[in-house]
């Protein structure tokens, strides 16, 4: 089965992906997003449309460029730009709480001029939140004997290693599905046309 969120170091996730049914999104309006947020994306390359369903927190830690490994249990071909989109599965509060603080652990033992990300403000669901690119998939065994202090690692079977975050100022509703699946022209459309740079803010 899919594993929606992080096998990160410490994370008791486990389930499957996807939206499966047609709930409003509850993202809401884009304010309070301006921190952390550079232009407009302009190039969109050879855009496949490829997305991936995440639970939240862990969607929106995705795009923000906090998370940068995301574990699975099956490897993948795709390389380039992959969709986020958070299901309906609104997290708890102290599950929130558990993950920042794990990822704040990591950000706390890297050198003073890592950069740092913003955190969200808040985890819509049922929605597409952006984009990164997928520029590798390693074995969960060789990132966690490669990590070095402050590199996030995983549980599972495989890692997808991401770069270049993106985020959408209005997430639009989204019907997510497992692994990875192809969303349609339309919204990929829409999408890009307010898809901005997240950029660090330390």
């Amino acid at each position: 089965e899919d594993v929606p969120g992080a096998c990160m170091l410490g994370s008791e996730e486990d389930g499957v992906g996807g939206c499966a049914d047609d709930a409003a999104s509850d993202a809401g309006s884009s304010g309070g997003m301006a921190a952390g947020l550079g232009g407009f994306v302009e190039e969109h390359g050879e855009e496949t449309g490829m997305c991936l369903s995440m639970h939240q927190p862990w969607a929106s830690l995705v795009v923000y460029g906090i998370k940068q490994v995301e574990g699975r249990q099956w490897p993948t071909r795709h390389r380039g730009r992959l969709w986020i989109a958070a299901t309906k599965r609104k997290p708890l509060e102290e599950e929130v709480d558990q993950v920042m603080a794990q990822y704040a652990a990591l950000q706390a033992l890297r050198p003073d001029h890592a950069p740092v990300f913003k955190e969200p403000e808040s985890y819509p669901t049922s929605c597409l939140l952006g984009c990164v690119d997928v520029v590798d998939c390693v074995e969960g065994q060789q990132l966690r004997e490669a990590a070095e202090d402050g590199e996030e690692a995983t549980e599972c079977e495989y890692g997808f290693v991401l770069d270049r975050p993106c985020r959408l100022t209005v997430p639009p509703k989204v019907l997510g599905q497992p692994k990875i699946f192809k969303l349609e022209p339309v919204m990929v459309s829409r999408a890009q046309k307010q898809l901005r740079h997240t950029i660090p803010i330390g």
